[in-house]
């Protein structure tokens, strides 16, 4: 990820903590270099600066590499197949886990001098102990030789993750200083700052990300898993997610959960198509055209055949168009299955046209998603 600098103008990413969530971060990078996408400053927390580094050595493809090989095990000091569970008794009985297994991968991945000598300019936060002191550090303010040291203090999650000494002084996450250095960035000059937020904890200076020049911000509707779990086929849909909220960001692409060709379907069809696939749990990797999509579709309302079924019997049993709108919520939210209430909202759309109670701006807010779907569903005519 090389910087070109143009003018005065100075292009800063900024990638946020998450843990195991990280692969995100990668796959967003990745579509940032299919973009062309110059970049004159990084700042990461805790796997954002883990990240940070990788593509401050210009090794996109390594930092892919490292993230499809990482698991659980491989990071913290658990048994190989830990499950949630153990790490939790690690939390409880050892005060957190260790991070031997992460060092040796940092170790063997991230080289120093690469980063020295990069052109872009790097930077990463970390917390001392016992004083709580933030640590906002770019190259000039890291010793010879401490660069992996201070990126492992930066992704000691405490007190989930040891403390992480150096020289005789403990550190922790970053987060504690600034979950998204967002701040960092400006000070260093950024005119324009790409955000790529996982959702992780920590401290967030919302004064900073409010007032920050010419954001772009690249986020996950998704929830992206549990942090401390470092899953394989966890970590090749998120660095898929990554890539594809990235050039939707960049406007590439159309949709919300799911990723549409640019001009598949208008503004508002759109979301109503991103709601219905999310309802029939369509597969969120795929970049869909209109007639790959159609196409998808159909194969799973078919699979849902028998919840079509149910939702057209209980609809003929129904006469919602005679019950009060807050009834007829109530009754409808009784049925279990989404599917089952997408289906019936689409069948009393068709019906009742625009005397249908789900047409109300009560109903919308209540239930987006279905209401949406079934729109969806009646417009192309697919009941």
């Amino acid at each position: 990820m090389k910087s070109q600098k143009k003018d005065n103008k100075k292009t800063a990413l900024v990638l946020s903590g998450g843990g195991s969530r990280g692969a995100y971060e990668a796959g967003a990078c990745q579509a940032l270099a299919e973009l062309g996408i110059d970049i004159d400053i990084i700042t990461g927390t805790s796997v954002g600066a883990i990240n940070a580094a990788m593509m401050t050595q210009d090794e996109l493809e390594l930092a892919t590499k490292l993230w499809k090989e990482m698991e659980t095990h491989m990071v913290f000091d658990v048994p190989e197949g830990s499950q949630p569970f153990d790490y939790a008794r690690e939390i409880v009985f050892n005060h957190g886990a260790g991070t031997s297994g992460l060092k040796a991968l940092m170790d063997k991945y991230i080289d120093e001098n690469k980063i020295r000598n990069s052109k872009l300019d790097m930077g990463i936060t970390a917390v001392s102990l016992p004083d709580f002191k933030p640590h906002f550090l770019f190259m000039e303010d890291i010793p010879e030789g401490k660069v992996i040291d201070y990126i492992m203090a930066s992704a000691s999650a405490f007190p989930a993750i040891h403390s992480y000494p150096i020289d005789g002084t403990e550190f922790i996450d970053g987060g504690y200083a600034d979950g998204i250095p967002v701040d960092m960035a400006v000070k260093r000059g950024a005119t324009q700052v790409i955000v790529v937020n996982l959702r992780g904890f920590g401290k967030i200076n919302q004064d900073a990300i409010k007032n920050a020049p010419d954001m772009i911000w690249i986020e996950s509707p998704w929830d992206l898993g549990f942090q401390f779990v470092f899953d394989l086929d966890n970590t090749r849909l998120l660095l898929r997610l990554g890539y594809l909220d990235t050039m939707k960001a960049y406007g590439v692409l159309d949709g919300g959960y799911y990723a549409f060709a640019r001009g598949a379907f208008d503004k508002i069809t759109t979301k109503m198509a991103d709601a219905c696939a999310k309802v029939f749990d369509m597969d969120p990797t795929l970049i869909y055209t209109r007639d790959i999509f159609m196409e998808k579709l159909s194969a799973a309302l078919k699979a849902s055949q028998k919840d079509a079924e149910e939702a057209l019997a209980r609809h003929k049993k129904t006469p919602f168009i005679l019950m009060e709108a807050k009834d007829v919520l109530k009754d409808i939210k009784s049925v279990a299955s989404d599917n089952v209430v997408t289906f019936l909202i689409a069948y009393n759309l068709k019906e009742k046209g625009e005397k249908s109670p789900f047409l109300s701006r009560a109903a919308h807010r209540l239930m987006p998603e279905p209401i949406l779907a079934a729109r969806f569903l009646v417009k192309y005519n697919l009941l």
